[in-house]
């Protein structure tokens, strides 16, 4: 995550608020590696590849530890595409891991680069070398279980969320993502019940409220999609456990 508030706002499911935070963070110091990096990953998540691309490229080429690698990098062409962007990228955090091989950020990054080309397995790959690193970082956890979702693997994804949620309670982006599995699952009651407490949590998260109303709708339950429309966490505590 990125520094507060910043890292607040990515953990809260509001990469909009977190992607100002970190634009400000990085022109009040350009050198500030921990908002690029985090700047980088928010893009993703708002699917702005080419941006996402391109600031991990810049943290990189930044990074004292990189130098080398960095001014190879500087000789290149630019990209004509967001393919050959894509390809660029992921060849140069693929050197910097044989330089630093236990830099878990590196590993990270490579899991987001192979999850924006859909090449989940070398993502899953990528997630887990990061989270043998550190173990503790919630955040690298729902990104594991969000790349098993992606992968159709949504069973996978659950021990992956949950472990996140051990670690950080209150992290709606984990808890969205786990209500998203279990939809998908068809464990409607199990997803309102994420949904819900994540939106106890966040209450101005519009898109998880559109969650919820989906989930209501397969459940086919239209007093509760009548109720969601209120956007009143407290008027479901009766009929859910959250």
């Amino acid at each position: 995550p990125g520094p507060p508030p910043a890292g607040a706002h990515a953990d809260s499911d509001d990469d909009a608020r977190a992607i100002a935070c970190l634009r400000r963070a990085v022109k009040a110091n350009p050198q500030n590696l921990q908002a690029m990096l985090a700047l980088g990953v928010s893009y993703t998540n708002e699917l702005d590849q080419t941006r996402a691309l391109e600031h991990l490229q810049h943290w990189l080429e930044s990074h004292p530890d990189f130098v080398s690698l960095a001014s190879e990098s500087t000789k290149s062409p630019p990209a004509p595409t967001p393919f050959h962007l894509q390809q660029q990228v992921t060849n140069l955090f693929e050197a910097a891991v044989v330089v630093s091989p236990s830099n878990a950020d590196l590993h990270g990054v490579l899991g987001v680069l192979h999850n924006l080309s859909r090449d989940y397995p070398k993502a899953v790959a990528a997630f887990e070398r990061a989270l043998q690193l550190r173990p503790e970082d919630y955040s690298l956890w729902n990104k594991l279980g969000a790349t098993q979702a992606n992968a159709m693997s949504c069973e996978a994804a659950l021990p992956c969320y949950a472990r996140a949620l051990e670690l950080k309670p209150d992290y709606v982006r984990a808890l969205s993502n786990l209500g998203i599995s279990y939809g998908n699952m068809s464990d409607h009651e199990e997803a309102a019940q994420c949904y819900l407490k994540a939106l106890s949590l966040n209450k101005g998260a519009t898109h998880i409220w559109s969650y919820l109303t989906m989930t209501f709708t397969s459940m086919k339950r239209p007093d509760l999609v009548d109720k969601a429309l209120v956007a009143d966490v407290g008027a479901f505590r009766d009929e859910f456990d959250f």
